[in-house]
Parts: C-alpha cells; sequence; structure tokens
C-alpha cells in the first residue's frame, strides 16, 4: 500500500487498557515471534492522495464501487520494508473479504468475482494494531459501499481515500473519516439517493461529463491511473 513508510506525519497513542491480543507466530529474519494485536491502539495520520469534495469526483476517481458486507478479516501480507532489506518498519496488512452485492461503477468492465479483497493497514513490526487517519478496521457484518482502487501487482483493493468506506446502518449512511468536509455531506444524503448519485456519477463519468480528481500532496499517481 501507499501510506505509510515514510509518510506518517504523526503517531499518537489511543491505548486501549483492555485490548486482548492475538497470539500469532510469525517470525522477523526468523529472530523472535510477533503477537499481533486484536484492536488498534494507536493512530496514525498521513497525508492522502486525494481530496474530494464530492461523491462524484470519487467515484470517478475510483477504479471499482461496490456495495457489499464483509464477510471476512484475516492476516494479510508484509510490506514497507526498509531500503537495506531491514524490517524495522515493516507492517502486515489485514484483508478484508467483501462479498458483492452490487457493482455500482467498473469503468472498465472487467469480471468482478463475487467477493474480493480489500487491504488495510493493521501491524506495525511490533505487532501494534494502528488506524489510518481515523478510518476504524473493517469487522465482520460491515455493510456498505467500498470505493477502491486496485493495488497495482496484486488481485486486491485499497480504498480510494479515507472518505472512501461508507457503512449503511440503521437506514443511516456513515462515512469512513468523519473529519472530512464529504462526511458532512454523506451524512445528510438519504441511503436512497446515495445510490442513485453513485450511479449517475458512473454514467456521467462514462459519457465524458465527469472527470476525475486532481491528485496533491508529494505521492505518485495509481499506476493504473484515475477511474482505470
Amino acid at each position: 500500500m501507499r501510506k505509510m513508510s515514510g509518510r506518517w506525519l504523526r503517531l499518537a497513542g489511543i491505548g486501549l487498557a483492555t485490548a486482548a491480543v492475538l497470539a500469532l507466530t510469525v517470525g522477523f529474519g526468523g529472530e523472535r515471534e510477533v503477537q499481533y494485536d486484536a484492536q488498534p491502539e494507536s493512530v496514525a495520520h498521513s497525508k492522502e492522495m486525494y481530496y474530494f469534495s464530492s461523491v462524484d469526483s470519487m467515484v470517478a476517481t475510483s477504479h471499482l464501487v461496490v456495495y457489499g458486507t464483509v464477510s471476512a478479516v484475516g492476516e494479510g501480507r508484509f510490506t514497507g520494508a526498509d531500503e537495506d532489506g531491514s524490517t524495522t518498519s515493516q507492517i502486515r496488512l489485514r484483508n478484508v473479504t467483501i462479498a458483492i452485492s452490487d457493482v455500482l461503477h467498473n469503468p472498465k468492465l472487467k469480471p468482478i468475482p463475487p467477493s474480493i479483497t480489500l487491504e488495510e493497514e493493521g501491524w506495525d513490526s511490533q505487532g501494534r494494531g494502528y488506524i489510518v487517519n481515523g478510518v476504524a478496521w473493517s469487522e465482520v457484518g460491515d455493510t456498505g459501499y467500498f470505493f477502491l482502487q486496485h493495488s497495482f501487482g496484486t488481485n486486491t483493493y485499497s480504498l480510494t481515500s479515507s472518505d472512501g468506506r461508507v457503512l449503511s446502518k440503521d437506514g443511516a449512511l456513515v462515512p469512513s473519516n468523519i473529519e472530512r468536509e464529504l462526511a458532512g455531506q454523506i451524512t445528510t444524503t438519504q441511503p436512497d439517493m446515495f445510490v442513485l448519485d453513485v450511479y449517475k456519477a458512473s454514467q456521467d463519468y462514462a459519457s465524458g461529463l465527469l472527470g476525475s480528481s486532481d491528485t496533491v500532496g508529494s505521492q505518485p499517481d495509481s499506476t493504473e491511473g484515475a477511474g482505470a
């Protein structure tokens, strides 16, 4: 994933006194075993590639938008080793399986399987759980809209931005990053209107009436490009 190594702006501890620890035996270079937190204990803040002023622009910049339910969560791959090959900055991702109920935006008309894997950041090299930019860990049963970009070189996806997960709970929409301007727009939209807005944005993008968002910050563009 593109967010972490060398790009953390701040790491603030939000210790959970009673957090359970999930013990997993994983060796880093065969030197020691790591215990992975069952719950995050800190939050990291990272500059993002995209800042969206509207849901339309987030649709246009996404490679895929689906409505679905998280059916499983597990340990994913390691990433972020230092240039010298050491693992002091290595992180372990979480694999989030999304069972798809509906595909709302698929501009390349790629075959989409019934379930896809979303990667989200999970643990540092010490096994300490963390979240990024206020986006809580996905949990089994989470149902909603996922705005995704394909992770180059893998069969997995990542959120297009920290705004990219919009859950549906008790008849209301719950944005993934409540601190962003876009969250206010999302929470004031009725769920049945939200899905229509996403469909319309996808159609406008296909017709050339809607362009993708400009990139911001110092991070490189997705290898596939916006809306690829």
